[in-house]
């Protein structure tokens, strides 16, 4: 077990005077459990364990009980005594058991000091066909994702980069060594992705060799989990995205003859919705709002990213290096760059469900994409992907002079800084950022203005 982020908002979570279960949320084999039982390990005298995916388990918990009868069948069962402010209680794998999710409100209700975590990977879809809920006001949420890019550093031993990357300032870019060397591992990462499994191979091996029959048993694995995304009827359709959703990652697709399939719009829509729910892909919608609120154009091609880049890599064939590659962009013209960009940015904030937009202006005012963008306080974000410093921002430019309020940034292989874009005769500020600080742009975005508002 290795470092994840989210236990450092675990820790803000335990400490809290007004406390609710806190229910983990995550796509399969992205690390929940292994967080949860990490974090009792260090903070707590002592963690109760309960796996709803166990058949035992399951036959003892899934069932009408009080918050009394629950300890006591703890107690009985896996002779573990549940004391306030001491224990942390696990449940993993909730979804299996609408009665526990029921047994959460009382346990805020009646044990408001005892600590409960609550791990899950298909909430959403096994939950929304039972049409249940969770107990509204009662319980708390946190995402998880594959690791970020300083997740995997860590995961790997390299600490000390980590360490030079976090304290790297606008006015202060990390020297060209470490810069070279942060590209270096971030490639690395690029192939190898996020999943723990594979990160663990990879910091153990020093090689990606075995990382095809880590891929393929994760993809195999979704793909046999069809049946719990989907009814019976619709498991065909989603089995199918699952297995070439990846290949489109980083582009924009649309539902009709998706992958050259002969399934209506319609039928492909629902499987996508399927596959969103359970956190294995998310389908960044279009804009062309030129001011907030973003308003997202439903019926305009979707842009694909799928859950790790690791298995993107894996389904596209390639397991072993980007090294004939100079730069993350020249690959499989640039989708890489944008699924990783894309990962990246949904798994900044454990706190909330990442959600992507992309800014496209309407056909009939000429044609302008801009790969990312998301509302801020007082404006609308752009971010376009690019290989180098002389990567042509035709499209970013057209946002500019078209969005109230816009904010430019540019994800690439250069060093952090700030600089001029200039179209039409205006300047405007632009936020230059290295693929490797990726994990830090909420961080860099806001330092960059107050850099602007304290000159």
């Amino acid at each position: 077990m290795f470092y994840r982020k989210i236990l450092d908002l675990m820790k803000v979570w335990k400490d809290k005077k007004l406390r609710k279960p806190l229910i983990l949320r995550g796509a399969r084999q992205v690390g929940k459990t292994s967080a949860a039982l990490l974090f009792g390990k260090e903070n707590f005298k002592d963690a109760v364990y309960i796996n709803l995916d166990s058949t035992e388990h399951l036959r003892v918990f899934n069932r009408e009980m009080s918050v009394e009868e629950f300890i006591t069948a703890v107690r009985l069962h896996l002779q573990k005594e549940i004391i306030p402010g001491e224990t942390l209680l696990i449940i993993d794998e909730i979804q299996n058991s609408t009665l526990m999710i029921k047994l959460l409100r009382g346990l805020f209700d009646k044990l408001p000091k005892l600590h409960v975590i609550a791990a899950g990977s298909l909430l959403e879809a096994v939950i929304g066909s039972e049409g249940f809920s969770f107990p509204v006001g009662r319980v708390e949420f946190a995402y998880m994702y594959p690791l970020d890019y300083f997740e995997f550093l860590r995961a790997i031993g390299k600490n000390e980069l980590h360490s030079e990357l976090s304290k790297c300032r606008l006015n202060a870019p990390v020297p060209q060594v470490i810069h070279e060397e942060a590209l270096k591992y971030f490639y690395k990462y690029s192939i190898v992705g996020g999943m723990p499994e594979a990160a663990a191979y990879y910091a153990q091996k020093g090689e990606t060799l075995g990382l095809k029959d880590i891929f393929s048993s994760l993809m195999t694995g979704y793909s046999e989990d069809t049946h719990k995304y989907a009814s019976v009827a619709n498991s065909k359709y989603v089995s199918f995205i699952i297995d070439n959703a990846p290949l489109f990652a980083g582009t924009t697709v649309s539902y009709d003859k998706f992958a050259g399939s002969a399934y209506r719009s319609r039928e492909i829509a629902q499987g996508f919705s399927a596959l969103e729910k359970a956190m294995l892909l998310r389908q960044a919608r279009a804009t062309a709002s030129v001011e907030l609120p973003l308003l997202e154009k439903e019926k305009r091609p979707k842009k694909i990213i799928f859950l790790d880049t690791g298995l993107v890599n894996y389904r596209m064939g390639v397991t072993g290096t980007y090294s004939e590659f100079e730069d993350l962009s020249d690959i499989y013209q640039g989708r890489i760059a944008e699924q990783i960009t894309g990962q990246s940015l949904l798994s900044l904030d454990d706190s909330v469900q990442g959600h992507l937009t992309y800014w496209a202006r309407d056909r009939k005012e000429g044609s302008a994409e801009v790969d990312f963008c998301f509302a801020r306080e007082n404006g609308i974000t752009g971010i376009e992907v690019k290989k180098s410093a002389a990567g042509s921002l035709r499209s970013l430019a057209v946002f500019a002079l078209n969005v109230k309020n816009p904010r430019l940034i540019r994800i690439y292989s250069g060093s952090l800084k700030t600089e001029k874009l200039m179209s039409k005769g205006k300047i405007f500020k632009l936020l230059s950022v290295p693929f490797y600080l990726l994990p830090r742009m909420n961080e860099i975005m806001a330092l960059s203005e107050e850099r602007k508002y304290n000159r």
